[in-house]
């Protein structure tokens, strides 16, 4: 079994570890400045932004568990709270969205292309972020419902996505999910966001809607805080590596 993080000691750890972290980062950048070389950095002396774009939305609720859990719901939650994280750093956020809602011009003859038009705005957010970092948040799904722990695609159009992709799915090992031995993958042109995108670009599978132990852990503010907490701190190890 994964550990229970829900419980009101190991949210305390979790927020004193933050803390300290955060404080450290602080430390670093008074001290040496904004790092010029790392996976997420570039040459430019502009910093990069991360976009976090919280899957489906609105008509779209994407998987749902048998409890009733719907992953755009999900998805959201552990956006927002990375958000919080990762601005209370110093870090840019960008965010494709912050309510219940795709992302399709209702403008323009939407039926039968909604998800089409919400991918393509999500692409056009990132592609007009000025040294982006694209972290999209999503949950799986399976008919067989023993498959369970967090897994990251990456985007095969830039190496920092790999690395990234590696840091995270590292992460979620260590600090997270003991049992979980997944490996990421490459996306495919399945993956629209990640097939298309030039920037580095992360897809992270926070569980299995499917299983009734991930979707137990995740029906948790306290669990999807610390998965937000871990994709922070892996945001931070690859622009420092």
């Amino acid at each position: 079994m994964y550990r229970d993080l829900a419980l009101p000691f190991k949210f305390l750890i979790f927020l004193l570890i933050f803390s300290i972290v955060a404080m450290l980062f602080f430390a670093v950048a008074q001290r040496f400045g904004t790092p010029s070389e790392g996976v997420l950095n570039d040459p430019s002396p502009k910093p990069f932004t991360v976009v976090l774009d919280a899957g489906h939305g609105g008509e779209d609720g994407g998987a749902v568990s048998d409890s009733g859990l719907f992953e755009k719901d999900l998805n959201l939650s552990i956006a927002l709270s990375l958000r919080d994280l990762l601005e209370a750093n110093g870090i840019d956020v960008v965010m494709t969205r912050t309510t219940d809602t795709l992302l399709y011009d209702r403008d323009v003859d939407y039926h039968g292309r909604k998800k089409a038009l919400d991918l393509a705005a999500r692409r056009k957010i990132a592609e007009e972020t000025e040294n982006a970092v694209f972290v999209s948040i999503h949950m799986n799904a399976y008919p067989l419902s023993q498959y369970r722990g967090l897994q990251v695609w990456y985007s095969p159009n830039d190496p920092h996505s790999q690395e990234l992709a590696e840091i995270i799915q590292s992460n979620a090992h260590s600090m997270l999910q003991p049992e979980n031995d997944r490996k990421i993958k490459s996306a495919t042109s399945g993956i629209y966001l990640l097939h298309h995108l030039k920037c580095p670009a992360v897809l992270v599978e926070c569980g299995f809607l499917s299983n009734a132990a991930d979707a137990d852990a995740l029906s948790s503010p306290d669990y999807r805080n610390q998965v937000a907490f871990l994709i922070f701190l892996s945001i931070l190890e690859a622009q420092n590596a």
